[in-house]
Parts: structure tokens; C-alpha cells; sequence
């Protein structure tokens, strides 16, 4: 797997890649053994449904628009500029309840087999297929 190096203009993408993830974009922005970093896009009304990442950190820097977030049995609301850690092993969702775009940068450490996942899932929009590659990269939905 070639990794980062460099610069990656903006509005571009790692290797030129564009992931469309249950029908929101993703742009890989870094590429290394020990972190992804991705754009994402969040439309209205879309989500992440809860899920736990038993080997990797997680953490969303919000961009734009309001996302809101489930953590053991919180809800909470992140707006521009609001950074949200996801510690591994901890089962979390994330919504954009709004009627606006909301977007993120979004992190992942160790990178795991994150960066595969996403490449596989691109595209589909059956999710229980989105569920099962996940069990075989090390994502658990609850």
C-alpha cells in the first residue's frame, strides 16, 4: 500500500480517490499505518449507525453545520470547530439531524484495516452488506 507523502491540494484526494459511503462522499486525505484521515460529507437526515471500533481511536473535527453523536448513553451536539473523540471499544452513532451538509475530518488511529473497508464498501447500498464487511474489518455494528 503506497502512503502519504507530500501535499494534498485542496478539494483533492489521496491517490485521487472518492468513496461514496451509503450514499455520502468521502475524500481519504492521509494514509499511514498508524492514521487515516478523511473529508466526509453528512446530508441532511443521514447517519452512522452505532457502531464500535474495538482497535482504533476515532476522533471528528467538525467543518460545517451541527452533527449530533450517541456515546454510552449521551447525546451529544458538535458544531463548527468542535472536536469529538471516540475512544476505541466505546459503541457510538452519528447523526446530522439538521436540514443542512455537515462536514468533518475525520481520523483514524491506527489505521487497521480502516482504509480497506472503506474502499470495499464504496459504492454499496445494501447495508447489511455494510455490516458484514465491517465484521471482517475489525467494525462491529451493534
Amino acid at each position: 500500500m503506497d502512503f502519504s507523502k507530500g501535499i494534498v491540494a485542496g478539494g483533492d484526494s489521496f491517490k485521487g480517490q472518492k468513496w461514496t459511503i451509503l450514499g455520502q462522499p468521502y475524500r481519504p486525505l492521509h494514509l499511514t499505518p498508524s492514521s487515516l484521515l478523511m473529508h466526509a460529507e453528512f446530508g441532511p437526515g443521514s447517519f452512522v449507525p452505532t457502531h464500535v471500533h474495538e482497535t482504533q481511536d476515532e476522533i471528528l473535527h467538525i467543518l460545517e453545520g451541527v452533527m449530533e453523536f450517541e456515546l454510552e448513553g449521551r447525546t451529544i451536539n458538535a458544531g463548527a470547530g468542535d472536536t469529538v473523540s471516540l475512544p476505541m471499544g466505546i459503541a457510538h452513532a452519528l447523526y446530522n439531524r439538521s436540514d443542512a451538509l455537515a462536514r468533518a475530518l475525520v481520523v483514524v488511529s491506527p489505521t487497521g484495516r480502516m482504509y480497506d473497508y472503506m474502499i470495499a464498501i464504496s459504492g454499496l447500498s445494501d447495508p447489511a452488506e455494510v455490516v458484514r464487511l465491517g465484521a471482517e474489518h475489525e467494525i462491529q455494528f451493534v
